[in-house]
């Protein structure tokens, strides 16, 4: 599932438009349909701000739970606004070191399937 799907399928269960959706995270009406490969980071930090319970590993490489386990979450009965900066910056933090881990392994493995392309192709 690529993540314009997965984003898709958040905001589905979120029961909010798409419309809403891309309203909240300050993107232009369409901006996930034209999500191809990837999301900026800047989109991807609004979008951690904006849904803490979103799980950004899965919205990125379709691992895991779409949804944190609330007690993963240290945030008020609304989990969707967080009013502390540094409760804030604290989750954009954690969110970029899973993303930064998972992209360190992804490309790791990239390199491993050249390799062994590269070793059959002799």
């Amino acid at each position: 599932m690529s993540i314009n799907k997965r984003v898709k399928t958040f905001v589905k269960s979120q029961k909010i438009t798409m419309k809403a959706f891309e309203r909240s995270i300050n993107a232009s009406n369409g901006y996930i349909n034209n999500i191809t490969r990837s999301i900026s980071l800047e989109k991807i930090d609004v979008i951690v701000e904006k849904y803490p319970i979103l799980n950004i590993e899965w919205l990125l490489t379709g691992k895991g739970d779409m949804l944190k386990p609330l007690s993963a979450i240290n945030e008020p009965a609304d989990q969707y606004i967080i009013e502390n900066e540094a409760t804030r910056a604290s989750i954009t933090a954690k969110a970029l070191l899973k993303i930064d881990a998972s992209m360190t392994h992804l490309l790791q493995e990239v390199s491993e399937i050249k390799e062994q392309l590269s070793k059959k192709g002799k």
